[in-house]
């Protein structure tokens, strides 16, 4: 009987300092591309890496959702789950990962890193399956390998709204066919803005907002109201999601569909989303949500109560990777993000996330979710600490290399 033989996790920081030479020539662009991040700023990109490995010596990988900071998830995976899991006989991860799922809602930790810790668990067990079936994980899922459609984000908060179409020109120019554009800020300065690019846009290419929530319900209504002739697609996240009421009232009287659902957890968070706030477009995150089997049994609801599913794009290769198979198997699926904010842990490891000539993304080749790394590169990124030695021992490519910063 095949086993589960060991689970480890590595929590990696790549500093944007490290790209521009210092944490003072980091642009605004990256370092405050949005509501959230203005007066608390994006220093890095994040990730936990997780991989197990069976009896029989196959490996599979997965991701964690990184923010606020990696570290969590690396614990839990590495001294309170993954010891539990080893010598446990491999089975589907939604059957595997069932009594901790419990176990931490028994607890009341039905967010943040303890489910964040599960998806990434679920991503590694689904690539290992699919890797031992020498399928790649779309075909595994009973799905298909043909590229999905893409919409490109974001267009980042900007000083001018010349410097906003600069942004959606340089998206335009990769072989995007559709954008999402930060708002967040007060009522002129984001229509000033909208307005610019949707007047600079074919009418033919889809413009997205996301407010990270960031407004209150007044302030939300006003928005809607201004938008109501600009042909947006959707406003996203106008308000946090635990404003279920506020979000329904919006929903009624918007002239476009709400969307939201990157910041919810579990499919009970995502029926009351879609139920009670009346949500048209659910936008699970696959590091965050469940991994594969948390975003299949979304895609089942949201099918149920008829709304969209068009997942959060935002990720490193791994979980990118495997979100553009799992969304070949999900029969509700409409579009994935393809986040474009600077990301070397997601671009420079060899995952190709150019758009074809219609804008549509190919699922990454091989068996699994193709999206593994070279370890052995990308652990210059993890911290200096045994939990990254043992990472690399299970995935074969030995010991950790020199850090790259301090």
């Amino acid at each position: 009987m095949t086993q589960i033989r060991a689970v480890a996790a590595m929590a990696v920081q790549y500093p944007f300092a490290l790209h521009f030479g210092g944490a003072d020539k980091v642009p605004p662009a990256v370092s405050s591309p949005s509501s959230h991040f203005q007066r608390i700023k994006r220093l890095g990109q994040y990730a936990t890496y997780v991989c197990v490995r069976d009896s029989d010596g196959h490996v599979g990988f997965g991701e964690c959702f990184g923010l606020p900071h990696p570290k969590p998830s690396e614990i839990l995976i590495n001294e309170v789950i993954g010891p539990a899991l080893e010598g446990v006989p491999l089975a589907p991860p939604d059957e595997m990962l069932h009594d901790w799922r419990t176990y931490f809602g028994a607890l009341g930790n039905t967010r943040g890193a303890p489910m964040e810790a599960l998806s990434g668990l679920d991503i590694a067990i689904w690539d290992l399956m699919a890797r031992r079936a020498g399928q790649d994980l779309g075909t595994f899922l009973g799905g298909t390998t043909a590229p999905v459609a893409t919409y490109a984000s974001p267009i980042p908060f900007a000083d001018h709204p010349d410097r906003a179409i600069d942004a959606a020109r340089a998206l335009l120019g990769l072989g995007f066919t559709g954008l999402k554009m930060k708002i967040g800020r007060d009522l002129a300065t984001d229509l000033d803005h909208i307005r610019a690019v949707r007047a600079f846009l074919p009418k033919s290419v889809p413009l997205m907002l996301d407010a990270n929530c960031a407004f209150t319900p007044e302030r939300a209504a006003a928005l809607l109201d201004a938008l109501a002739d600009l042909d947006i697609a959707w406003l996203e996240e106008p308000l946090p999601p635990s404003m279920l009421d506020a979000l329904a009232a919006l929903a009624d009287r918007s002239p476009i569909p709400l969307a939201a659902g990157e910041n919810e957890f579990t499919l009970d968070a995502f029926e009351r989303l879609i139920v009670q706030g009346r949500i048209g477009i659910v936008q699970p995150n696959l590091g965050r949500a469940g991994g594969v089997s948390g975003f299949l049994a979304i895609g089942a609801l949201a099918e149920r109560h008829g709304a969209a599913v068009s997942p959060h794009g935002v990720g490193t290769t791994v979980a990118t990777a495997a979100l553009i198979h799992a969304c070949n198997a999900l029969p509700g699926f409409s579009v994935v993000e393809a986040n474009r904010l600077l990301n070397p842990l997601r671009d420079n490891f060899g995952l190709d996330l150019m758009p074809d000539a219609s804008g549509r993304l190919k699922p990454p080749a091989g068996p699994g979710h193709g999206g593994a790394p070279d370890w052995h590169r990308i652990a210059q990124f993890a911290s200096p600490a045994a939990a990254t030695d043992r990472f690399l021992a299970i995935t074969g490519d030995g010991e950790a290399p020199a850090l790259a910063h301090g």
